[in-house]
């Protein structure tokens, strides 16, 4: 599967409804942005979260569907999700996925909060060590959801696009995380990442800038940058950006090295997605929960394994079992 082009139209081939819905998004950002300023006090008012916060409180049934609400809007969602992606669908788009997903948290909400520095909801059971605003899964969901159906460009996508942000941000409020205006914020700074991120970044990578640097030199900014990133003052800083330097890096490695095919049959696909989210699993829970967490670089690490194993260790282990195949055998 060819990705669509990146510098050409977004949502519709037509050119008057490409620029309508481009207004429609522009509109809609400045407004939820404007509406987030005037109602900035009832937005953030212990007495409406509270009450959105009872429904789960009082109903079993719809705390549990919350909770796997949310987990569509987390980094180890969309970790697996877009290692699934990369392994049996299409590798530009799992990986530029993988690399997009943590930078979008990272800028979104993780560098905004401490800086910020607003308290979450004060609500008995709940203890998160970080700050409420904006919402990262919210923005996460956004750039991630909104990143595949602008690729796709399937209507069905856009339409669970919308409704999952939704539902991702009204599961943060029911489950006492964030206050509403949290969940506003993080879809404006989602809006603007997104649009950044495919405007700037992917612009040149359609463009091959990369083409006109060493190999060497490529997989050296890949580990080097996110590293130097990772000592920003947010506290996530180091996990995600460990993603994106093992994606990054990994990415390198496959193409040179690989160059492997996510062509096959569907118990080949099968078997990559079980064998590749097992790992990913011990990676990140197991060794993560054995290993001391408060050691920048094992963290780091730690985080930049699991991308790499997404990227190029899986698919060249995938090759030597044979579940998967060169392109060149092809």
């Amino acid at each position: 599967m060819e990705l669509p082009p990146l510098t050409g139209n977004i949502f519709s081939t037509d050119h008057h409804t490409e620029r309508t819905w481009r207004w429609f998004c522009l509109i809609f950002t400045v407004f939820l942005a404007v509406f987030l300023y005037v109602f900035w006090y009832p937005l953030r008012d212990p007495g409406f979260a509270y009450s959105i916060v009872s429904i789960t409180v009082y109903n079993t049934v719809v705390l549990r569907l919350f909770q796997g609400i949310t987990t569509l809007g987390s980094e180890g969602f969309f970790l697996v999700f877009l290692s699934v992606i990369y392994w049996s669908v299409n590798k530009s788009l799992g990986f530029w996925g993988l690399v997009l997903m943590p930078s979008a948290i990272f800028v979104t909400s993780e560098i905004p909060k401490d800086i910020i520095r607003l308290p979450r909801p004060d609500i008995r059971g709940i203890t998160v060590p970080t700050y409420t605003f904006p919402s990262g899964h919210t923005s996460g969901a956004v750039s991630v959801w909104g990143y595949l159906a602008i690729m796709l460009k399937k209507r069905w996508l856009w339409v669970w696009t919308v409704i999952i942000v939704l539902l991702v941000g009204l599961s943060r409020i029911t489950l006492g995380y964030h206050y509403p205006g949290d969940v506003i914020g993080g879809i404006v700074t989602g809006m603007i990442f997104l649009a950044l991120f495919l405007g700037s970044g992917l612009g040149l990578i359609e463009n091959r800038f990369y083409e006109r640097f060493p190999s060497r030199l490529l997989l050296l900014l890949a580990l080097v940058i996110p590293f130097g990133l990772s000592f920003l003052p947010a506290t996530y800083a180091p996990n995600l950006m460990g993603y994106v330097a093992g994606a990054g890096v990994g990415r390198l490695l496959e193409k040179e090295q690989l160059d492997f095919n996510p062509r096959g049959s569907w118990l080949e696909h099968l078997a990559r997605a079980l064998i590749g989210m097992v790992m990913i699993g011990i990676i990140i829970l197991p060794l993560g929960t054995l290993l001391p967490g408060n050691i920048h670089m094992l963290t780091f690490s730690l985080h930049a394994l699991s991308t790499l194993w997404a990227t190029y260790l899986a698919p060249l282990f995938f090759v030597k079992v044979g579940l998967a195949r060169l392109d060149s055998s092809i």
